[in-house]
């Protein structure tokens, strides 16, 4: 077999992130979605309280809210991101 002689790979060094570089990746109505989230979370643990222990609003309407809280509203306000507009000026067919 013949020897291959391979290149050294120089390895650049990696760029140093700036603050202003790095953006945060939830927004403001992504914390106003998560706030609502919660909010529905404890409405439904305080009409499971309030309800007796085979009362309906116990036993059916205080799950499905917090069902609508944990498995709806919360996962949307982790994967919500706004939709960019791309403005178009003055084109003409």
């Amino acid at each position: 077999m013949a020897n291959v002689k391979r290149k050294k790979e120089i390895k650049k060094p990696l760029k140093k992130k700036r603050i202003s570089d790095i953006s945060l990746p939830f927004t403001k109505e992504n914390y106003i979605l998560l706030l609502v989230g919660v909010l529905v979370i404890v409405i439904g643990y305080i009409l499971m309280e309030i309800g007796g222990a085979y009362d309906a609003l116990a036993l059916v309407v205080s799950p499905i809210i917090l069902v609508i809280g944990y498995c709806v509203i919360i996962p949307y306000a982790i994967f919500y991101k706004k939709k960019e507009t791309i403005q178009t000026d003055n084109i003409q067919s």
